[in-house]
């Protein structure tokens, strides 16, 4: 007998002796672990979202944790996922998953993103080992709340899980009260090496631009889950965005100082900025639960007449209870950018 076969039947042992049952996002009950101390995410916006209700129950990671889109700095984040292993996504930009790879690390519950391009590819692989699934509506900045609620039903953490999703909610509701009477910012999110990789317009990359207030000036059907939409730098001279925002932060410095990109009104008036990426990106590559600080930043820049919050003041906030870090103001203000 082999060893994933081993597993397999070990597996569905387990979960037919200990269960519990969970109403779905659909009204479905869903058949989970009663206990899961070792829960993986199948891509990374699951994946951050197990480590912001609970670190100590991730078996491992996407890709690595430190990379060109997320700091990961070890002054904001917890020691365990720091050392865990790669164990790899169905999603294209990190390393292939190997199902027999992630059955020896013995995982009693897989979260799924319900809203991603290849959920129905993810879950049917998945559903050869056998490992109990759960989906989680996580796309829209809309859905978070819920998320939260049906991702920590699922991994036993609801009382933890409840309260971000009413903090969630709140600023949700606030953002969303701040941006319904304001005209559209024209935006370009800059992306790749030489700013010239961008997404369309209605791409989950750009929800959470989208939500704050913005409109995507490259209109086009998304191509794959990667996205990264090249256009020439022609294209982008004749959208002349209000607003750039850049994902990268060598691009963001070179944008600034080449002439070719003074041509742009964006530039000219000083509406560039650099997303900030501690310890995770806050607002795409991955889309997590970070798009809640994000929505606020994205306000502020595009609406900073009328959206005046205390971004500082939010930003240690957020980080107290999501994260579990103390800042000073200083270091809130340093991730907000106020030293470029």
């Amino acid at each position: 007998m082999n060893t994933l076969l081993k597993v397999l039947l070990l597996s569905v042992f387990v979960v037919g002796a200990h269960a519990k049952t969970i109403t779905d996002m659909d009204g479905h009950p869903a058949i989970l672990p009663d206990q899961t101390d070792r829960v993986f995410g199948s891509s990374p916006p699951m994946n951050y979202l197990i480590y912001t209700l609970n670190p100590e129950k991730m078996i491992g990671l996407n890709f690595a944790a430190k990379n060109a889109n997320n700091s990961a700095d070890e002054k904001y984040l917890n020691k365990k996922f720091l050392s865990l292993p790669v164990i790899g996504s169905f999603h294209g930009g990190g390393q292939n998953i190997n199902l027999e790879t992630l059955m020896t690390y013995k995982p009693q519950l897989v979260l799924v993103w319900q809203d991603d391009m290849l959920v129905q590819t993810v879950a049917h692989e998945i559903e050869k080992t056998h490992i109990p699934t759960f989906m989680i509506p996580f796309r829209e900045i809309n859905d978070m709340p819920r998320a939260f609620r049906l991702a920590g039903e699922a991994i036993g953490e609801a009382k933890r899980a409840g309260v971000l999703a009413s903090y969630s909610q709140s600023i949700i509701n606030e953002v969303h009260k701040s941006v319904v009477k304001t005209k559209p910012v024209r935006y370009y999110y800059a992306e790749g090496l030489d700013g010239l990789s961008t997404e369309c317009d209605k791409s989950f990359h750009v929800e959470a631009l989208n939500f704050a207030g913005g409109e995507n000036v490259h209109k086009c059907q998304q191509s794959g889950i990667l996205g990264l939409e090249k256009i020439s730098f022609e294209t982008l001279l004749s959208y002349n965005p209000d607003v750039i925002v850049v994902q990268n932060k060598s691009v963001y410095f070179d944008l600034k100082n080449d002439p070719m990109w003074k041509n742009l009104r964006a530039v000219q008036t000083g509406r560039i900025h650099l997303v900030p990426v501690q310890p995770f990106n806050w607002i795409d590559r991955p889309p997590s639960f970070m798009r809640v600080l994000g929505i606020q930043w994205v306000d502020s820049i595009f609406h900073p007449k009328t959206y005046k919050v205390d971004l500082t003041q939010r930003t240690k906030e957020f980080y107290t209870l999501f994260l579990h870090v103390k800042l000073s103001d200083q270091e809130a203000k340093n991730l907000l950018g106020a030293n470029q």
